[in-house]
Order: structure tokens, then C-alpha cells, then sequence
């Protein structure tokens, strides 16, 4: 687990206004609490924050602070319990510390990490991750990194749990083992929308006319003269 240092200065301004002007200066407002010792609220350089988190360890480094307050110096090991970001910019606006001792085991958030190329997605399936990390319980110097999965045997309509993860020594899972991390999907089909069935009224409807039929001679031609009468003397 890797370890940095970090200097703070106890607050003067506190509040919303003295928040504001303490990140217009390019300070972080901070609280430090926890292992038996009453809240501290402190600042923080936002650059020498931002460059204490991007380690390997990321929000579980361990780090060294060193608390300034009237000239005098105190030492504390903490590690960061919460960031607040600025919804806009993302840039961090708020930290808590959170003291600790290397005796004492601890929570900590850690990152999975999926391996390989599940066999349901040669197929045509889709991987999704629903955890991102898992929570654990260890002694501060034993917190994982990452957790490595091996999702190369995963078929279409399986999943991988929680449970099933290969946890390191001296690291307890908090995670509910039922919880599901990854699983691979079966690919979307496209319906191809079939033709309504014809109604036959509507059929019959649709057919053209037939043609009439020929009438015969006998209708067709003009109408018989009449018999000639008898001539007289006949």
C-alpha cells in the first residue's frame, strides 16, 4: 500500500463564505476526525491534494498529515473517507480524513478489475459489470489495489458473484456474496415485423371486378319482329 505526505493548515475562516474564499485561493476546505480525537477543520493545497490521490492506491493511499496550527505541528495518519466534487468542473470542493492506526483494521472501497475475454462475448453476448468495487475489512497496510476477476469462462445467461472472488490474505469481504458482478448477456435481436394476415372480406374488397360475362345471341340481338299477318283470301 503506498504512502505519501500531506501538509494542512488549521481553518480561520469557516462557513460558506470562508469556504469560497479559501478555494478562490486555490485551497480545499477539510475536516480531519476519528481515532479518538475531536474534529479538526483544515485547508488543503488543491494541487498538492490531487497530486497525494493520483497513486496506484488512489482514494485508499495511505498519507501522513501534517497539521499546521500557530506554528506548532501535528502528526496524524489518515486516509480519505469522502471527496465532494463540483457537479460542473468535477473539481474537488471538500475532503474528509479520516484518522487511523496501522493496529486497527479498517473499511475500505477497492476496484475490480475484469480479466480475459468472456467466451459469451466470442458468441455474440454482451458483458455487463454491475459492481465496480467491493467493500472489504483490513488493516490499513493491507488494503488490495484492485482485485483481479478472470471472466474468460463466462457463457451467455451466467454470472459471476461476489462470493466467488479470491479474496488476499488477511482481507475479509463485506460485500454480500450474492451480489452479482459480472454477467454476459445474449445478444439483441431485431424483430422483423411480419405481414398482417388478409382478412377475406377484405380481400374479396381488394380483387378487382370480374368481368361481366358475354350475353348470349339470343339476349344480346334486337328483339324478333312480329309475325306477319295472314294476307286476305288466305
Amino acid at each position: 500500500m503506498e504512502r505519501v505526505s500531506l501538509g494542512v493548515s488549521v481553518r480561520q475562516w469557516k462557513g460558506k463564505t470562508g469556504a469560497r474564499r479559501l478555494r478562490k485561493g486555490g485551497q480545499v476546505p477539510a475536516v480531519v476526525y476519528g481515532h479518538r480525537r475531536e474534529p479538526v477543520v483544515v485547508s488543503v493545497e488543491s494541487k498538492a491534494l490531487r497530486a497525494a490521490l493520483h497513486t496506484h492506491a488512489g482514494m485508499n493511499v495511505l498519507i501522513d498529515l501534517d497539521i499546521r496550527a500557530n506554528g506548532a505541528a501535528d502528526k496524524q495518519l489518515v486516509v480519505v473517507k469522502e471527496l465532494q466534487r463540483d457537479i460542473f468542473t468535477h473539481d474537488i470542493i471538500h475532503v474528509d480524513f479520516q484518522a487511523i492506526s496501522l493496529e486497527e483494521t479498517l473499511e475500505a472501497h477497492v476496484p475490480i478489475v475484469l480479466l480475459g475475454t468472456p467466451k459469451g462475448v466470442v458468441d455474440g453476448g454482451v458483458l455487463d459489470q454491475h459492481l465496480r468495487e467491493v467493500l472489504v475489512e483490513c488493516l490499513p497496510t493491507l488494503i488490495p489495489e484492485h482485485i483481479e476477476v478472470d471472466v474468460s469462462e463466462l457463457v451467455v445467461g451466467r454470472a459471476i458473484h461476489a462470493g466467488e472472488l479470491k479474496m488476499p490474505e488477511g482481507v475479509t469481504l463485506l460485500t454480500p456474496p450474492g451480489e452479482v458482478m459480472a454477467t454476459v448477456l445474449a445478444p439483441r435481436v431485431e424483430e422483423v415485423p411480419t405481414p398482417a394476415a388478409v382478412v377475406p372480406e377484405a380481400a374479396a374488397a381488394a380483387a378487382p371486378e370480374a368481368a361481366p360475362a358475354p350475353e348470349r345471341a339470343a339476349e344480346k340481338g334486337a328483339e324478333k319482329a312480329p309475325a306477319k299477318a295472314p294476307a286476305e283470301g288466305e
